[in-house]
């Protein structure tokens, strides 16, 4: 089992160090904001028709964005319990089948929420979310501080938000079964369950911002995991 740690291991320690990129974008090389393409100029293209759908879920995708600007308000409860539900829970009881797909149904992901302002019914601290039982987890039951906050995340904005949504992985789930390859599965389910968050977001009339300017120790820490044998691979703010 450790040998089967260790590449993955070590890319993900070594990973948490963050290149430091200057926050006013007008100090940005002009590579850094290019969107680059690939295309095969020499070869026949063939035209696709423009096609459209309607309904909730094309409305979602079309509204889909990265929103950064917060009124720093609480969330509803009932919208948080749908955001769990149907982006990280289980959502066909009997079969034990979620809305995003897992590598051998290992499900190697956890979710917490960092509250940092109270809602109806859930006051500011760190909670775990239980996906048996569909209910949170209170791990500590205090308020934060702008500084602790900042000292979390990169971004100013992210003082704003009602909440932080973290995703961590148990990267043992996978790797006994499925060795190194199993790190890059890991990643490809926070993808999905990140996209899920996104258009549920959008749905509920939650702003949303994926973001991986973060602090991971000191979120590890704030989660009491270790960050090794589990360990943050990624964030949203919502508000």
């Amino acid at each position: 089992m450790e040998d089967q740690l260790n590449l993955s291991g070590h890319y993900h320690q070594s990973s948490k160090k963050r290149r430091m990129v200057p926050v006013d974008e007008a100090q940005w090389p002009v590579e850094w904001k290019t969107i680059f393409f690939k295309e095969y100029p020499r070869v026949k293209r063939i035209a696709l028709p423009e096609v459209s759908f309607s309904g909730d879920l094309q409305l979602a995708i079309s509204n889909r964005k990265s929103r950064r600007v917060f009124s720093k308000q609480s969330l509803n409860t009932n919208k948080l319990s749908a955001l769990f539900k149907h982006a990280c829970g289980v959502i066909d009881e009997k079969n034990q089948r979620r809305a995003y797909p897992s590598a051998g149904k290992r499900f190697p992901l956890e979710a917490y929420l960092l509250v940092f302002h109270p809602t109806d019914l859930i006051g500011p601290g760190v909670y775990h979310y239980a996906i048996k039982g569909h209910a949170l987890e209170e791990l500590r039951a205090s308020a934060f501080s702008s500084e602790e906050i900042r000292s979390l995340f990169t971004y100013s904005f992210a003082e704003g938000a009602g909440a932080a949504l973290i995703f961590t992985a148990k990267f043992d789930r996978n790797q006994m079964k499925y060795g190194d390859r199993g790190y890059r599965q890991i990643l490809l389910e926070a993808g999905h369950m990140g996209q899920n968050v996104y258009l549920l977001s959008e749905a509920l009339n939650i702003s949303c911002c994926a973001l991986t300017g973060t602090n991971d120790e000191a979120i590890e820490k704030l989660l009491d995991i270790d960050g090794v044998t589990e360990s943050l691979v990624y964030a949203f703010l919502l508000g």
